[in-house]
């Protein structure tokens, strides 16, 4: 390309511009060069999203400085409590601050024990365990969904030989909560659980739980709610009304259609504790023992002497001859036996000491409606058409004894089951519903990426209007103005190079006056009219025209 060339045309085109042309075009110069720099620093402008939040003044300060360490550009929002960065190096970031502990908001855990000291007293190691426990704790309880932080402080049991002295352990515990959203029971029970699992020494009553607004979480057992009961009581009654309803509701609704029935449990539990003994005996005697003894022997006349203390004497011993003895009976008579009976009779007796603990199930009441029966008819034309009748009475007893043996009826202890037939309202019919056809998910794709398709519309415009707007109509007046003025038409015979002659012209025009107007009313004050506008609208022509006049004259 010629630049010598290319400055004389520029020259040649600023000459014939004006001041206030020439400021216009330099200003959608200007304008045309900022938004297109504007848009591709745009485009090429990194995507922030979210990396931490809910975060208090020393966590983001830890989490700041890693961040300035690894040149990662970052943006802070709301207040400084969340940190956002760019979106392809959220995950990156999220996995190197897991594997450095962070966020920990300063909290320090058992790597304090990485770093050994000579010269550390025991005292300082029993301060440097608990601190390093609660740091723990508190990160672990932190993980839970729900738990934005949190902050735990762990009062070690004192030990001593006097038992009154002696001091249990006790723990505290305040959390800040995602959103203001309430923690439920179950939740709170377990972290009461992981923190008395976690001391030595240290029960669930003993820890105390309160969140960001001072509110008490945990509530002592004495704490008594319905009929009585403490608030762990009446959790396990409201389990109870709902595990039996959805096993009644499991077991009904394949049988009399979804949403056709409706169950109700109403479980009554004791809020007092029984202890009873009972003592019972039986009227019937029971033979525990029986003996029995008889003793029988001969007995002699010669045996037989005086009654009294004489007959129990021994003889007297004597040197004289014996006298001889008195003959003896040839038959002698058996003498009287002795029998003897000894029977010990028992009473059985029956002792029974039962306590009942409070929280047990006392009774127990069902509810059940069902919704009239569905019946399928075929019409003469072959429709199928569904109609509506009441339960029959041998229908309701199959449920009620489907019902009762589901949830463990217990008459004797005053249960109640009542099973009644009752016809639903129902909703007019709306129609089968609309399966979500190409446009709706064409829709669902633009809600989940309207962010990046608006940047992309968004530059679409703005070249557009900086082509249509601006350079287009820019090019068109450049166009007008350097453009040469149209030619003259010329006679087919003549060449075209070779430029119209005087006799030419004049043949031209009166063809086309002969054309537009009448012979009568061709006047000369018309014909000048006319060449005067010509060359008034077309002054380069009229000079060529002339110097063609000119140049014949002199030929």
């Amino acid at each position: 390309m010629n630049i010598e060339h290319l400055l004389s045309q520029l020259k040649t085109l600023t000459a014939k511009l004006s001041k206030a042309q020439l400021a216009g075009l330099a200003g959608m110069f200007v304008a045309v060069v900022a938004i297109v720099v504007g848009s591709a620093y745009w485009i090429n402008a990194p995507t922030y999203t979210l990396l931490v939040a809910d975060m208090d003044a020393e966590t983001a300060s830890s989490v700041v400085s890693r961040l300035k360490a690894d040149n990662v550009p970052y943006q802070l929002g709301d207040g400084g409590r969340s940190i956002s960065v760019p979106v392809e190096r959220v995950d990156e970031l999220r996995l190197a601050f897991a594997s450095d502990g962070l966020p920990s908001a300063g909290r320090i855990g058992f790597e304090i024990f990485d770093r050994t000291a000579f010269g550390t007293t025991e005292f300082l190691e029993q301060v440097n365990y608990r601190r390093a426990l609660e740091g723990e704790l508190a990160r672990t309880i932190a993980s839970i969904a729900d738990v934005a932080s949190a902050r735990v402080h762990i009062a070690m049991a004192k030990d001593s030989l006097f038992i009154d002295r002696s001091e249990p352990a006790k723990a505290s515990v305040a959390l800040r909560l995602r959103g203001n959203r309430p923690l439920s029971a179950a939740t709170v029970r377990g972290i009461a659980g992981l923190v008395s699992s976690s001391v030595e020494g240290l029960r669930p009553e003993s820890v105390m739980i309160v969140d960001h607004q001072g509110r008490p979480l945990t509530k002592p057992d004495e704490d008594e709610g319905p009929a009585g009961l403490n608030a762990s009581q009446a959790e396990r009654q409201q389990q109870i009304e709902r595990d039996l309803s959805t096993k009644v509701l499991a077991m009904l609704e394949p049988v009399v259609g979804i949403g056709r029935v409706r169950v109700n449990v109403a479980a009554h539990l004791r809020g007092d504790i029984i202890e009873e003994t009972e003592e019972r005996f039986d009227p019937n005697t029971v033979v525990r023992s029986r003996q029995t003894s008889t003793e029988t022997g001969p007995a002699t006349l010669a045996s037989a002497g005086v009654a009294g203390a004489r007959a129990n004497q021994p003889p007297a011993l004597s040197t004289s001859t014996p006298a001889t003895p008195p003959a003896v009976p040839a038959n002698p008579t058996s003498g009287p036996g002795r029998s003897t009976e000894l029977t010990n009779y028992e009473v059985s007796k029956l002792v029974r000491h039962t306590v009942s603990p409070q929280g047990q199930l006392a009774r127990l009441s069902v509810a059940v409606i069902l919704d009239d029966e569905r019946v399928a008819t075929t019409g003469g034309d072959g429709a199928v058409q569904v109609t509506t009748r009441a339960w029959e009475p041998a229908g309701i007893q199959r449920v009620q004894s489907i019902v009762a043996a589901a949830v463990g009826l217990d008459p004797t202890r005053g249960d109640q089951l009542t099973v009644e037939n009752i016809a639903f309202e129902t909703a007019p019919d709306t129609g089968d519903e609309v399966t979500p056809g190409i446009g709706t998910q064409a829709l669902e794709l633009v809600r989940d990426h309207w962010p990046a398709g608006a940047r992309l519309l968004v530059i679409l415009l703005i070249a557009a209007f900086a082509f249509f707007g601006v350079l287009r109509p820019l090019l068109g007046r450049i166009g007008t103005i350097v453009a040469p003025a149209p030619a003259l038409p010329v006679p087919a015979a003549a060449s075209a190079a070779r430029l119209p002659t005087v006799s030419e012209m004049e043949g031209q025009i009166d063809a086309e006056l002969d054309a537009m107007v009448p012979v009568e009313d061709r006047r000369l004050p018309v014909l000048t009219q006319r060449v005067a506008k010509l060359a008034h609208e077309e002054p380069e022509q009229v000079a060529r025209i002339v110097r063609g006049w000119i140049s014949e004259d002199r030929r």
